[in-house]
């Protein structure tokens, strides 16, 4: 009897442990780096450029809203183009217009899953209005034999073939590759312009 009792002592004791081992994984928010903050989230997010628009209109006059890296609730912006692109709360943005208020002043670029934005930077435009060419960042690399590029901030764009190559100092820098100007301008002595019809970079200019 006595064995009996020790037996089931232990088997109540062994489903204490077990329960409260589940309990703590439940509600643990930092477990097996479950807990990883925001910035770190937001530099897993691929900046790969599959949209580019001039932005006509915000849904709130005062543009979007972002904390931390990400949109802080639900909203919309129309586009040239007559499109109306939701970008959900959360989203992982950057937001760098000045202003929201100017239709045209701003230029949306986003990586897209289907409808959904899973990142997005809106930027000012380049002149009122948009003279259609955006002004970026340094190419520093290039990917899939050359039809994309990867810009100083991590942005990934397309690239026109062939990518014109410009430089006021050196007119013999429209001889060497792309990939060569990206060895000797990168990554800050030169400037990348996208074409925002064909929405490629089609320009590289040496300063």
């Amino acid at each position: 009897m006595r064995q009996l009792l020790n037996s089931r002592l232990w088997l109540a004791l062994g489903l204490l442990v077990v329960t409260g081992f589940f309990v703590m994984l439940i509600s643990c928010n930092d477990c097996f780096g479950r807990g990883q903050d925001v910035g770190v989230i937001q530099q897993s997010v691929e900046k790969n450029i599959e949209l580019v628009a001039v932005v006509t209109r915000f849904a709130a006059s005062d543009g979007l809203q972002i904390e931390n890296g990400r949109t802080v609730s639900d909203s919309s912006v129309t586009l040239d183009d007559g499109r109306v692109v939701m970008i959900a709360a959360g989203t992982p943005g950057e937001l760098n217009c000045d202003d929201f208020t100017s239709v045209s002043s701003c230029v949306m670029l986003a990586n897209m899953f289907g409808e959904s934005v899973m990142w997005f930077a809106i930027t000012n435009a380049n002149g009122t209005p948009p003279n259609r060419v955006l002004e970026l960042p340094s190419l520093v690399d290039m990917l899939d034999n050359g039809d994309r590029g990867v810009l100083a901030n991590g942005w990934i764009v397309r690239l026109a073939t062939p990518t014109r190559k410009t430089c006021r100092q050196d007119s013999g820098v429209s001889q060497i590759s792309l990939r060569e100007f990206i060895n000797s301008y990168s990554p800050n002595q030169s400037i990348s312009k996208m074409n925002l019809i064909t929405d490629e970079v089609n320009e590289v200019v040496c300063q």
